[in-house]
């Protein structure tokens, strides 16, 4: 079912940009750590400096980027307004950038139980006010058009409730708080994080955006309404079977698991093999989003430990193929369309600029420059995914081409918004 937009209801700039143009500064900060510490950070995925990598990716850059579009998301798709939103937006930045910095060095260089207990009470804050302001906003009647992205917000934000309760404890206990098997949790808190947080995520942006940028038909209906409450309570039987060690039970929920997260790459695929305009940078990160998408839920099946000698090489190349492959490309794509987007529209829509002062949607954010960053991330990627197989030949190559990549984003995104700021002020 096509939706009706309400672009009325946008809300101003300074709420979503802010973290748009935060998320870079934060996979930089990533990438320096794999170029300073080289092989160390692609050994296991238990080292302090591959964790605190972990969080500044997955906290700092994809969900500082998800939470800012979720303000502009509701309001222009679903008609729904997050209350509050500025003073909401204002403390949920200031919370999560500054609990990421804090989790991230306390996990990277050991600041002691003070630093983790610091973490745990800004990140906890921040997802205390942001999960309370759009819990609000989602309880409201919505049209019925807009119901499966609404349900898909509810249950993405169920999931990142409990991963932020589950990341917490951990918090606390490498704190010096409380007895728990910090191995087992750990595993918990990063699936339900991943998958039940981001991927739900993404896909439920994606049924929105893809076909508004791309140009695609919109997607079947089962799939838009199903696809969030199942990968949910396969979650759920996940983590009791994990909790309570059936082997059995735990294997047949990631089969599930994967099986929806294959179709909805492989539709995601076809939709956009049926577009009718000439593929774009956009398209090319959605594509490549999906196929590292497809190659994880099939490696996640394959006894890796019989062609390496390392333990953790599956896992952490799995993760690389979720994190920065998938969900890292996708929010790359989708920033190079919504930030020029929100820009030129906020400028349209300014009665106090002339109209021959209104640069064009191209202007603000071209594809030239979409496809430069594009470039470099494709190969970092393909460094990094190699990385984890030859981590003392390719660890620094791979920092090297995504920290390239990653100041190519930061500086188109804040291009953007410095020409918005030029053009209001001239």
């Amino acid at each position: 079912m096509q939706r009706a937009l309400s672009y009325a209801a946008m809300p101003a700039l300074r709420v979503p940009l802010p973290f748009m143009l935060a998320a870079p500064c934060f996979a930089l900060a990533a990438a320096l750590l794999l170029v300073w510490h080289g092989e160390a950070a692609l050994v296991l995925r238990w080292t302090p400096v591959t964790l605190s990598m972990t969080h500044l990716v997955v906290l700092g850059f994809l969900t500082m980027t998800i939470v800012g579009a979720l303000f502009q998301l509701l309001p222009v798709t679903a008609g729904v307004a997050v209350p509050l939103a500025r003073q909401v937006a204002v403390f949920c930045w200031c919370a999560l950038a500054l609990g990421t910095a804090v989790l991230a060095a306390a996990l990277g260089l050991g600041l002691g139980a003070s630093a983790f207990h610091l973490a745990a009470g800004l990140l906890g804050s921040a997802g205390f006010v942001f999960l309370s302001a759009i819990g609000a906003a989602i309880a409201r009647p919505v049209p019925a058009g807009a119901k499966p992205l609404v349900e898909g917000v509810r249950y993405a934000a169920a999931a990142l409730a409990i991963t932020i309760a589950i990341g917490a404890a951990l918090a606390l206990y490498l704190g010096g708080v409380g007895s728990l098997n910090a191995p087992l949790l750990t595993d918990i808190h990063a699936t339900w994080g991943l998958v039940g947080w981001v991927i739900v995520l993404t896909a439920t942006v994606s049924f929105q955006v893809i076909p508004m940028f791309q140009g695609t038909a919109t997607y079947p209906r089962l799939l838009e309404t199903w696809l969030p409450p199942l990968v949910f309570a396969l979650l759920f039987g996940w983590s009791a079977a994990t909790l309570f060690d059936a082997g059995w039970w735990r294997l047949a929920c990631e089969i599930g698991i994967g099986a929806l997260l294959l179709h909805y790459a492989v539709t995601t695929v076809a939709w956009l093999g049926r577009r009718k305009r000439k593929p774009d940078t956009g398209t090319r990160y959605w594509l490549l989003a999906m196929g590292c998408l497809l190659l994880a839920a099939l490696l996640h099946f394959i006894p890796f430990e019989l062609v390496f000698d390392s333990v953790d090489a599956l896992p952490l190349l799995t993760g690389v193929l979720v994190i920065v492959g998938c969900a890292m490309s996708a929010v790359n794509g989708m920033l190079y369309k919504i930030v020029p987007f929100l820009v030129w529209y906020h400028l349209a829509h300014d009665e106090r600029l002339p109209r021959e002062r209104i640069p064009k949607m191209s202007a603000v954010l071209g594809e030239a420059q979409a496809a430069r960053q594009w470039r470099w991330h494709l190969a970092g990627l393909a460094l990094l995914v190699l990385a984890c197989l030859f981590p003392a030949v390719l660890a620094r190559p791979a920092g090297l081409f995504l920290m390239v990549s990653l100041l190519l984003l930061a500086r188109d995104v804040a291009g953007a918004a410095l020409l918005y700021v030029r053009l209001r002020g001239a």
